[in-house]
């Protein structure tokens, strides 16, 4: 089920344009830990916020991905809870079409291993960090509200569009 189509329109007016080719195909999603707190990925070389997610190993199915994904960022195993939709993210400017396959998981075990981040999210900084869902959907709306960089618009509008379609799953 399709959640959403983000283009340059939601963020600078105008018609909607889109990107028919060129997609590239990754997970994203919510991981929480049962008791209403969900992670966030902290990017400490900026005031930005990511949830857990990646890109789809040629050998994978988009929830395989998803579970391998959100346990290398974090260091907790993960189960399913849930298959949201997909997300897509036109960037006519960049002639390029992001889909994101989104999942709600709940952490399995108190036990954190050693995140294996990849080169570039070490260099950025990340770190996780547990934090309420309404203080999370907060957080997101006031950054995009004050976001003037265009990839980080696209990111923090399908943020605040996954955590709102995962909110059954968390808020009880």
């Amino acid at each position: 089920m399709l959640i959403a189509k983000i283009t340059e329109s939601d963020f600078f007016g105008g018609e909607p344009q889109y990107i028919d080719d060129d997609a590239r195909y990754n997970t994203r999603g919510v991981m929480t830990d049962g008791e209403g707190n969900i992670a966030m990925m902290k990017i400490e070389d900026s005031k930005y916020y990511k949830l857990p997610g990646g890109s789809i190993e040629i050998t994978e199915t988009p929830d395989k991905a998803f579970l391998r994904e959100v346990t290398e960022e974090t260091g907790y195993p993960a189960e399913l809870l849930g298959y949201l939709g997909w997300i897509e993210e036109h960037k006519f400017k960049r002639k390029f079409c992001m889909v994101s396959h989104c999942y709600v998981a709940k952490k399995v075990s108190d036990k954190c291993d050693t995140a294996m981040l990849e080169r570039s999210q070490e260099r950025l900084g990340y770190k996780i960090e547990w934090m309420p869902y309404d203080e999370a959907v907060s957080r997101l709306k006031a950054l995009s509200e004050q976001c003037k960089e265009y990839q980080m618009s696209f990111v923090l509008k399908r943020e605040q569009l996954i955590l709102e379609k995962a909110k059954e799953y968390i808020v009880k």
